[in-house]
């Protein structure tokens, strides 16, 4: 059978619809951008705002809260604090210590014709309003021996809230900065003033020292309310002190990845020298300190500063101070690095995209830093409403600690949500907030029966048709015997996405064959689908060939004579029956009765055949005698070598029946004969 052109491979293509029938189908959660971490606001007048960002499909909606109050913020712009319906960002119109607080900002949106809300969760951001209150200090006067160390308090000061917050001593009306003579004096975080040593032109028993504090962003230095006056008293023959550790901030407590400062204040004098004593600062394995990226020293190394500590900088730190007198011993200032729980690496729930059909599964795993109280269980809610026993525990599934929840089978039109989780320990409280989005999943509409049996010729339509979720770009990836290709056109002899075996050898058909696979997918979902191609060839018929046993010569004379032999017989069979053929053909009637005697056209007109017309012989002259035949077919005399036809009737008797023939009239005259010998006898 004639093949016409076809294609073993036809079309081994994937027609991707990336789009179902309306966009409304595609659905996404809310994604808050801004705030995008937990953050701590100081503002510095009495209006404030602070953004929401999130994006979303269907439009998103915006309300805020604040934590310890039950009800959302309303957006009633006579109010001190309000949402702006049209932007979602939280005004704080007319701000004071009253309103400050922690808010969070809720965002949401709505799926199928409002029967679904999903709200997600911002991290909470804290606010608060800059201000230095008055102090209450009460006037002091000290006094004190030259040479010897001294402090003035910044004691009793009012409520201090700012982001940077500066303290320094003043001296007189004119708020006159205090000198700090070379180091000399120091100021701690607390806004002590310190004197290594005092002298006499310290003391100020008129004007007085007063201690001020002042606020980034405000225009103002609050100063204490009453003086502090000192008296030092000479000393005619000063001698060296050793140095002694006066004060220290220790513990020092700081929260995880801000810096800390350790402080270290000695007392010593050299009159020789003059100079101030000497601080280092070491580990906790007494290896000194040196200054790095993450370690430095302020005010004559009286200050360590770690920067971004983490949970390994908590331990003690040691510091000493030596000058001429001598060395003094080594004082321990402890860091603790403390905080509110902070989740493990992946713990936090996060927005995931679950085809439909799976479970979507969230984390909260939240630990302590070292040496802290671990957190309680995490507290969930579903869209802002604490799980409990109003949520179907078949649905929503809690495990490990409650540090899993996971949403079980889950649906386009009914599970696009939001879940938040609480955890808590006493150094306070984390949030985290994860969306799930549910999409449709990838669905093979077309494939291929497999395994298929092809032959040189043969066409295979192997096309996969493929559809997923609109807000998913589908993609493919092809492999064929275990070689991976990034698109069809690279798999070899595929022309125009077929293959075309007609062009192909028999070797290049063989290459043909085997396992092709096509994977379908996104970042969310894949599908692969197997095409196992089978090629055949047509047997080959052969002729068996006879074992015959060793002989003289070679096999192949015995079958060339058996050849020529069987030739010969053909060419003589051919022969017979060619002249057999010939010899009858020759016979003609006219021919035979004309050469005995006769005149068969006379008696065909004697008779009335006028219509049989004689054949003409224009061309051939009839012999004098009878030609030659064989003997089967010469004219035998039927009684006596002396008779001939004549004698089987009268002359006039002697003619052709309608058809032609005389048969009959011999038979006549055969009785006739018959009777004449029976007469005889």
């Amino acid at each position: 059978m004639q093949h016409t052109v076809t294609l073993v491979l036809f079309f081994i293509q994937l027609f991707i619809r990336s789009s179902l029938s309306q966009s409304s189908d595609v659905r996404k959660p809310p994604d808050i951008t801004s705030p995008e971490a937990p953050k701590v606001f100081y503002s510095t007048t009495s209006k404030f705002s602070v953004p929401c960002v999130a994006s979303g499909t269907p439009v998103i909606k915006y309300s805020w809260f604040q934590v310890g109050r039950d009800t959302d913020i309303t957006t009633d712009s006579s109010q001190p604090v309000y949402v702006d319906s049209a932007t979602g960002t939280l005004q704080l119109a007319d701000f004071t210590e009253r309103e400050e607080g922690t808010f969070i900002c809720k965002a949401s949106n709505e799926f199928n014709e409002g029967k679904i809300k999903a709200v997600s969760f911002s991290p909470p951001v804290t606010v608060y309003r800059s201000r230095a209150d008055d102090f209450s200090d009460e006037e002091k006067t000290l006094t004190a021996t030259a040479n010897s160390y001294q402090v003035l308090l910044c004691d009793k000061k009012g409520d201090i809230v700012g982001s940077t917050i500066t303290f320094n001593w003043y001296i007189g009306r004119d708020t006159k900065e205090v000198n700090k003579d070379n180091g000399r004096l120091f100021i701690d975080h607390e806004g002590n003033l310190h004197f290594t040593y005092v002298k006499t032109t310290d003391t100020n028993l008129v004007e007085g020292y007063k201690c001020g504090v002042s606020i980034e962003g405000l225009s103002l230095i609050r100063l204490s309310a009453n003086k502090k006056f000192l008296k030092v008293i000479s000393e005619p023959n000063p001698q060296q002190i050793a140095p002694q550790r006066m004060y220290s901030n220790s513990p020092v407590k700081v929260k995880l990845y801000l810096s800390a400062k350790l402080e270290c204040m000695f007392s010593g004098f050299d009159p020789q020298s003059q100079n101030l004593p000497l601080i280092k600062w070491y580990f906790d394995n007494g290896t000194q300190i040196q200054t790095t990226a993450k370690f430095g020293f302020a005010h004559e190394n009286r200050v360590l500063t770690i920067d971004r500590v983490a949970e390994d900088d908590e331990k003690v730190y040691t510091c000493e101070a030596s000058n001429g007198a001598g060395t003094s011993k080594k004082e321990d200032v402890f860091l603790n690095v403390t905080g509110p729980p902070m989740f493990v690496a992946g713990g936090s729930p996060s927005d995931i995209i679950v085809p439909e059909g799976k479970d979507a599964v969230f984390n909260c795993n939240a630990k302590s830093v070292q040496s802290e109280q671990q957190p309680g269980e995490p507290i969930w809610y579903i869209n802002g409403i604490r799980r409990g026993s109003h949520t179907d525990p078949n649905k929503y599934v809690a495990s490990d600690g409650y540090r899993k929840l996971t949403v079980k089978n889950v649906k386009k039109d009914t599970d696009i949500l939001c879940l938040q989780c609480y955890v808590e320990n006493s150094e306070g409280g984390i949030w985290g907030d994860g969306c799930l989005t549910v999409i449709l999943p990838i669905k093979v509409i077309q494939q291929p029966v497999t395994p298929q049996e092809i032959e040189h010729g043969d066409v295979i339509d192997l096309a996969v048709t493929a559809t997923t979720d609109p807000s998913m770009t589908l993609k493919q990836k092809w492999e064929h015997n275990g070689t991976v290709y990034d698109n069809l056109e690279q798999i070899p002899f595929v022309k125009q996405r077929a293959i075309n075996t007609s062009e192909l050898s028999e070797d290049q058909f063989k290459e043909v064959g085997g396992l092709y696979r096509v994977t379908l997918y996104h970042s969310h979902d894949s599908k692969i689908i197997d095409i196992n191609v089978i090629t055949k060839f047509k047997p080959v018929v052969t002729v068996p060939v006879p074992v015959v046993a060793e002989a003289g010569f070679d096999m192949w004379i015995i079958g060339l004579i058996i050849g020529i032999i069987f030739l010969i017989i053909v060419i003589i069979i051919i022969i017979c029956v060619v002249c057999r053929k010939k010899q009858e053909g020759d016979y003609n009637v006219d021919k035979k009765e004309t050469g005995a005697g006769l005149d068969p056209e006379k008696e065909l007109k004697d008779k009335g055949f006028n219509d049989y017309s004689r054949p003409l012989h224009d061309d051939y002259e009839f012999p004098d005698k009878k030609p030659r035949v064989d003997l089967e077919y010469d004219d035998v005399p039927m009684v006596g070598e002396d008779e001939s036809l004549g004698s089987y009737g009268d002359e006039d008797d002697t003619h052709f029946n309608e058809d032609g023939s005389f048969i009959g009239i011999y038979q006549k005259k055969e009785g006739q004969r018959q009777k004449t010998n029976e007469s005889k006898i």
